[in-house]
C-alpha cells in the first residue's frame, strides 16, 4: 500500500514545491495528519495553478491545465484513501491518470479503491 501512495505521489509532486513523496516514506515523524496536511497543500496548489493556466490561455483548456487539473484529482484521490473514503474519487482518477498519461498506471488507482 505504502509504496502506491508513494507513486501516486510522485505523479503529484511535479511541480509542486514541497516535498510530498518524503512524506510517503517510513518514517515515524510522518504522521497521518502530516500527510493529509501536506496533501490538501498539493490539492490546493494544483488547483489554483490550473485556474492561472486556463485564465492566462483566455479562459481555454490547454494541455498544462489539464495536467494540473489532473494532479490535484490525483491529490484529492490520495487525500480521500487517507481519510478512508475513495469511492466517490475513484472514476475521476482513473480519468485524471489517462489526462496523465500513466494509462499503465490504472491499477493502483482500482487496487487502492477496493480497500
Amino acid at each position: 500500500m505504502r509504496n502506491k501512495l508513494r507513486r501516486l505521489a510522485e505523479f503529484i509532486q511535479e511541480g509542486f514545491p514541497e516535498r510530498l513523496v518524503d512524506s510517503f516514506k517510513y518514517h515515524k515523524d510522518h504522521t497521518l495528519e502530516i500527510r493529509l496536511a501536506i496533501t490538501s497543500q498539493a490539492i490546493a496548489f494544483h488547483q489554483d495553478r490550473a485556474a492561472t493556466l486556463w485564465i492566462q490561455a483566455g479562459k481555454k483548456r490547454t494541455t498544462e491545465e489539464r495536467h494540473a487539473a489532473a494532479q490535484a484529482e490525483l491529490a484529492s484521490f490520495v487525500f480521500a484513501y487517507l481519510s478512508g473514503d475513495t469511492n466517490e474519487n475513484a472514476e475521476s482518477t482513473v480519468e485524471a491518470m489517462r489526462a496523465l498519461g500513466r494509462q499503465g498506471e490504472l491499477d493502483i488507482v482500482r487496487s487502492l479503491s477496493r480497500r
